[in-house]
């Protein structure tokens, strides 16, 4: 009796009214039924929740254990665990979990699913290979691309069956690949129910099927759970939000938060329209935690001008706290807090970025959010060049591994004569030069090639290998020029003399090669800092070395405890949930935001969230970077950027 009052003290000063704003209290102490919770950014929704699952223990009487709370992944669920523990340490039995582990739980104790049948990743690759080889049999598939090409597969194979729209699925896939996607699926379904295995996505079909169809089931887990309460509901699958119309069928309190406004991950088959189906099947009142009590007021209104341009949403008028109010100021006209900044190149803006990262505050947090994790590689180099500390949240591709800077390398290493057979046979043929593998079979040079084309062509006669003859001496004279010059002219003369741009731009579609040419962009200024070919490969091994550290450091939560760094750099879709007192956005630019050719209004409005999720990031400042281009490759600002143009500097 004596715990218990002293609980009930605890709680009523938890729940003072100066521990809430209005629409909080409102959330908090709502009744029974079903809520939809609009929090926007920095509004407090963890506090709410957490306030909220306290609240139904406490005023309700509602016994922990029939509390189910759910959020997407693993490290949200446990961080959501550990801050409602620090104010309740003895309510130890309300259930925390994944959609994922919810739906495992249920399968388990229905006898559905076994531990040893649940497929992991390297089990799936194991099983699509063979489908993939038997398909492409008579295009050898390469060991090296193999490993990536069934991890899209898989990810579309995924997206089908969380959605079941195959046209979608077919269009995350490479262009070979698409009409063949059909008999890919199968024959991946065929391996799994041969071994009687599950993956992550058959675990929401089955128990969507159990739930449907067992009504025992379906009322028992119904009895289970009277609460549930759902977090970043805005990321919601149609599947998943079926499973939780049936477990929530009986008592309907569900307690759904989310920000349709901040919904990014419609690649993984996320709807943020299950929202509005939710209010209406449901018939959810709606409540908006409107007060952000993260960023400036400026960095508020930019962001809300950018997200109002999008038509399909719940309207919100979201403004910042009082004390922000106070402590910032108002907006001064000549001390902007949100700024627009433009550079001729790539090159100028990260000079930029580089000063303004060597000039930081003691104490200060800096974030710099990439639409791509490539481009985020790119200035991690240029960072790791100048000596300044960093950290990367999120496992990414070495920019140096990229195919493009292992063909420059290559090239680079045949003009210095320290070029291996592999590097010959990488790019003899890149462009195409119409030589053979057979060529090389014995001595590798240059000069040895020419003699193999000159003796061929005596002993035969044949009149086709002059073409080739010609490519080798047109090759050796060009790597000569290449051997002689500085580093920066002579990866300039790889992409414009030797034809190595024009190849590119031959073999893809247009958005993947924008993203090639900044590549070559990149490593042709990066080039121009090194006076030999070795000291440039030296400085990619130092860049490798620290990237290393950073994985073996950060394992397995992607770094996010490298909080004594004072600068991340994350992709936007990384960022979320995160925030930083200074935060930088580069490349504004049309095919980076939005990235690629926008083909439809859905995926327009969903780029736009995605800017609007970066640009929230941000605390006391903001700074939106874009690129001009040159007259031989003009560049155009994001179209995100129109409603801020008086924030341009």
């Amino acid at each position: 009796m004596q715990e218990s009052a002293k609980e009930s003290n605890y709680y009523r000063q938890m729940s003072d009214l100066t521990n809430y704003n209005p629409s909080q209290r409102e959330a908090v102490t709502f009744g029974e039924g079903p809520l939809l919770v609009l929090a926007g950014p920095g509004s407090g929704k963890t506090f709410t929740i957490t306030q909220r699952i306290l609240y139904l223990i406490h005023e309700k009487q509602i016994p922990p254990q029939k509390l189910l709370v759910i959020t997407f992944t693993r490290e949200a669920a446990v961080s959501m665990r550990q801050r409602f523990l620090q104010i309740s340490p003895q309510h130890t039995t309300v259930n925390f979990g994944t959609f994922h582990s919810c739906f495992y739980q249920i399968l388990l104790r229905s006898g559905r699913v076994s531990p040893g049948n649940i497929l992991n990743e390297k089990q799936k690759k194991e099983l699509i290979y063979p489908v993939l080889k038997k398909i492409k049999a008579h295009n050898a598939l390469s060991a090296t691309d193999l490993p990536e090409l069934a991890k899209n597969l898989l990810t579309a194979i995924g997206y089908y069956k969380n959605t079941g729209d195959l046209q979608s699925s077919m269009d995350r896939l490479p262009e070979e690949w698409k009409n063949d996607f059909a008999q890919v699926y199968s024959g991946y379904e065929e391996a799994r129910k041969r071994i009687r295995g599950l993956d992550f996505d058959d675990m929401l079909k089955e128990c969507e099927e159990l739930l449907q169809k067992d009504d025992a089931m379906r009322a028992y887990w119904q009895n289970l759970f009277s609460y549930i309460l759902i977090d970043e509901f805005q990321d919601i699958n149609y599947r998943q939000y079926c499973i939780v119309r049936l477990l929530a069928q009986k008592h309907k309190n569900v307690f759904a938060v989310g920000d349709d406004d901040q919904a990014i991950y419609g690649f993984r088959g996320a709807k943020p329209a299950c929202m509005k189906q939710f209010v209406q099947e449901f018939g959810a009142k709606q409540i908006i935690l409107s007060t952000n009590y993260r960023s400036h007021q400026d960095i508020v209104e930019a962001s809300l001008a950018v997200i109002a341009e999008n038509s399909d949403r719940f309207p919100k008028n979201l403004e910042p706290c009082e004390a922000n109010r106070r402590h910032l100021g108002k907006m001064d006209k000549k001390n902007y807090h949100v700024r627009i900044r433009e550079f001729s190149g790539a090159k100028e803006q990260l000079q930029f970025l580089m000063r303004q990262l060597k000039d930081r505050t003691e104490g200060e947090t800096y974030g710099i959010l990439f639409r791509t994790n490539l481009a985020m590689q790119s200035v991690a180099a240029g960072l790791t060049r100048e000596g300044i500390p960093f950290s990367i949240k999120e496992h990414g591709k070495n920019i140096y591994d990229h195919f493009i800077v292992q063909d420059i390398l290559a090239y680079l290493r045949i003009a210095q004569g320290t070029a291996a057979r592999a590097d010959y046979l990488r790019v003899v043929n890149k462009p195409f030069r119409n030589i053979s593998r057979e060529a090389f079979g014995g001595e590798v040079s240059l000069q040895a090639l020419e003699h193999y084309y000159a003796d061929l062509m005596r002993q035969t006669g044949a009149g086709y290998l002059r073409s080739a003859y010609d490519a080798v001496r047109l090759l050796r004279r060009q790597m000569e020029f290449v051997k002689n010059t500085d580093l920066k002219l002579a990866v300039w003369f790889l992409r414009k003399a030797c034809g190595y741009e024009n190849y590119l731009q031959q073999r893809q579609r247009m958005e993947q090669t924008e993203e090639w040419m900044e590549i070559l962009d990149f490593i042709t200024e990066e080039a121009g800092q090194y006076k030999t070919l070795r000291e440039w490969q030296e400085a990619q091994e130092v860049y490798r070395e620290q990237l290393q550290k950073e994985n073996e450091h950060h394992p397995k939560k992607g770094r996010e405890e490298s909080a004594d760094c004072q600068i991340r750099l994350l992709t936007v879709h990384a960022s979320k949930g995160l925030e930083f007192d200074h935060v930088w956005i580069p490349d504004c630019n049309e095919k980076t935001f939005p990235h690629g050719n926008v083909q439809d209004t859905e995926h327009l409005e969903e780029e736009r969230r995605i800017f609007y999720v970066a640009m929230t990031r941000a605390k006391k400042d903001l700074e939106l970077l874009c690129l001009t281009g040159t007259a031989e490759r003009p560049r155009f600002p994001s179209r995100f950027l129109i409603p801020l143009n008086r924030y341009r500097r």
